[in-house]
């Protein structure tokens, strides 16, 4: 069940992430504090006026909980679920990442269930090789996620 529902989550976020779904627009940033930390980590929200895509005003307060520097304007989207989520490289491979545990849990679960109703994986050829091409990928994307927050905490002005 854990699986589903991460799967669909996060499927959900992907697609805001690439553009199906949500409003798109840009956040000009006009202010940024740390406005509370779990486990002795920082979150930055971050104000400002959010424009549409086609460059009328949406909200003159907008929020976001985000790593952005005052004066800049960063792409954003407005998700029914979520509020506002950056867009770009980082969100997609992000939430992508996450879709694919969320199938690996499931396909997981699957098995172990199968297993308990006395179905053999090891006697079905190619069984156990089911879960190992979603576990690659997550680990490519995890790898290729934290590739991304270092090139964009390093390397971006």
């Amino acid at each position: 069940m854990f699986g589903v529902v991460l799967t669909g989550y996060c499927g959900l976020m992907l697609a805001g992430a690439v553009g199906l779904s949500g409003t798109s627009g840009r956040l000009h940033v006009d202010s940024c504090a740390v406005v509370r930390t779990y486990n002795n980590k920082p979150t930055t929200e971050c104000r400002g006026q959010l424009l549409s895509a086609g460059g009328g005003l949406i909200d003159t307060d907008a929020v976001i909980d985000a790593d952005a520097r005052i004066g800049s304007t960063i792409a954003v989207r407005d998700q029914p679920l979520a509020g506002l989520e950056t867009l770009g490289f980082r969100a997609v491979v992000g939430w992508a990442t996450l879709t694919v545990m969320g199938l690996l849990v499931f396909a997981f679960s699957i098995v172990q269930a199968l297993t308990l109703c006395g179905w053999d994986a090891a006697e079905t050829a190619g069984s156990r090789y089911v879960a190992a091409p979603l576990a690659v990928a997550v680990g490519a994307g995890g790898l290729i996620y934290l590739l991304a927050v270092l090139y964009e905490h390093l390397f971006q002005p």
